[in-house]
């Protein structure tokens, strides 16, 4: 019996299942199914970035025509009082009317301007080469060094960047007179032309 049952326990026990040999796949068949996949990643986020472009594009055509009719909605009032200004001119004796409606013309405009963030520079100080453009210096001693003497033509800022700078003229004070102890010092220590030319010619 003892016998039996263990030929019946091993005819119970399940057979291991053999190992399934797998041919070795071609190393080139592995490169050439790598580069299709890269190959395709690509395309994809070449055609994405396509896509991406042609949207900012068309976003920012549609900011810039948005801006631009508000802004030309803004400067229509001013070419209102452009029309009310030539009428005015069709009357040679009302020289006071004129001078005041084109008063009013320029400070509509330049309010128009400065809504849309343009600012005049100061010129009430010193010269700043980054506001300024200096067009002319004159020799000044009882002003200080690099005060604005003059304003030739104003400039301005938009949005805290120089659009234009304004020229101006600039005091420069004249360099402070040598004393006469400094002078033969100088004279001492720097050969004179004169002597110089007599050297080379010997």
């Amino acid at each position: 019996m003892r016998v039996a049952d263990e030929q019946l326990n091993e005819s119970a026990e399940p057979e291991e299942d053999e190992p399934m040999q797998k041919e070795p796949e071609d190393p080139l068949a592995l490169r050439d199914k790598r580069i299709a996949e890269l190959t395709n990643d690509l395309k994809r986020l070449q055609a994405e970035f396509e896509n991406y472009k042609k949207r900012v594009e068309r976003t920012g055509d549609e900011r810039f025509k948005a801006a631009n009719q508000k802004l030309i909605a803004d400067l229509l009032p001013i070419l209102d009082s452009f029309d009310k200004a030539l009428e005015n001119t069709k009357n040679p004796g009302d020289i006071e009317g004129l001078r005041r409606g084109l008063q009013g013309l320029h400070k509509q405009f330049l309010q128009t301007l400065q809504r849309e963030g343009l600012k005049e520079i100061r010129t009430d100080g010193r010269f700043d080469p980054f506001l300024h453009e200096a067009m002319l210096r004159e020799e000044r001693d009882d002003v200080e060094d690099g005060k604005i003497l003059e304003v030739y033509q104003k400039g301005y800022v938009l949005s805290q960047k120089t659009l234009r700078p304004a020229r101006v003229k600039v005091a420069h004070q004249k360099a402070a007179a040598e004393t006469p102890e400094e002078a033969e010092a100088q004279n001492h220590d720097t050969p004179d032309d004169d002597r110089l030319k007599d050297e080379d010619q010997e």
